[in-house]
């Protein structure tokens, strides 16, 4: 009985841990989105003032042999532009790393551009780069302080399951 009482703690002990490293990550994804986000825009403002790039092509050339959640959304943003931005096509789009009110931001951000002058164009991608990279601080701080933290918290955890049932 004692036996099956430390499999199962140290099973319930290895969950938490797990637990843990799904925070960490989830922290760590987010931070990666918006350093994306922020090399994206760096990417359009330059293709726009010097060559005057169509933004679909912008895009495309920037999500080339990368994967992430930026990548995939730009892609998705991409298709949704070229069929005609409505309300309900950008709230399907799914990002479960993004709070709406940011998922908002960046679906306005991706979906918005094109439409405008030149100039108004750049001065809305400056400003959302600097956005993002307000954002990108913010979640890199997260990471390092809240997620390492919850990481030792479900750790802790895991060993004192184990304590309790060992």
């Amino acid at each position: 009985m004692s036996v099956l009482r430390i499999i199962a703690g140290g099973l319930l002990a290895l969950i938490a841990c797990y637990v843990g490293l799904l925070i960490k990550r989830r922290y760590r994804d987010r931070a990666n989105f918006f350093k994306s986000a922020c090399e994206y825009a760096s990417s359009m403002s330059s293709e726009l003032s010097l060559n005057k790039t169509p933004i679909p092509e912008i895009a495309e050339k920037f999500a080339q042999g990368r994967k992430g959640d930026f990548e995939k959304l730009l892609s998705e943003s991409i298709a949704i532009m070229k069929e005609g931005v409505s309300a309900d096509k950008t709230d399907k789009v799914n990002v479960p790393i993004l709070k709406a009110a940011e998922k908002k931001e960046v679906m306005t951000f991706l979906c918005g551009t094109g439409k405008s002058a030149l100039s108004d164009q750049l001065a809305q991608v400056a400003h959302y780069k600097n956005l993002f990279e307000q954002k990108q601080k913010k979640c890199e701080e997260d990471s390092k302080r809240l997620g390492g933290m919850y990481f030792k918290l479900c750790v802790l955890l895991g060993l004192a399951i184990l304590l309790i049932l060992a």
